[in-house]
């Protein structure tokens, strides 16, 4: 999941004409650690992600799915018959959930969630 997810964020910031130096200046990390992110080597937090999507202006969900799609979108499932989930699927889905479900309740605590994340400089 963290490749993928790195993978959508290199390609939404080459969308948008920026660098890896201009993520990480305006994320207030290095370069290396923002490259880090978008190789999928490591886990960025909920947090970081909401300060990535805010930098490229698009919706956090851009980086879960292959394209941008509303938070309460529902698509039709695409499962053909007879297909099924896996216990693999299912497994890594309800983790993934669990993750999510700590962070939001780690960011409410921290009075975070409903604001505005802003950063210091905009990039031009």
């Amino acid at each position: 999941m963290k490749k993928e997810i790195g993978t959508r964020i290199r390609k939404l910031r080459e969308s948008k004409d920026y660098t890896q130096d201009n993520m990480a200046a305006e994320l207030e990390i290095t370069a290396g650690a923002y490259a880090k992110i978008e190789r999928g080597e490591t886990d960025p937090s909920i947090t970081r992600l909401l300060q990535i999507a805010d930098i490229l202006k698009v919706d956090i969900i851009s980086f879960l799915k292959d394209s941008p799609a509303s938070l309460f979108a529902v698509e039709e499932p695409k499962l053909s018959y007879g297909a099924y989930a896996t216990k693999d699927d299912v497994n890594n889905l309800t983790q993934t959930i669990k993750q999510l479900q700590k962070e939001i309740e780690k960011l409410k605590s921290q009075n975070v969630v409903g604001k505005k994340i802003t950063t210091k400089k905009k990039i031009k």
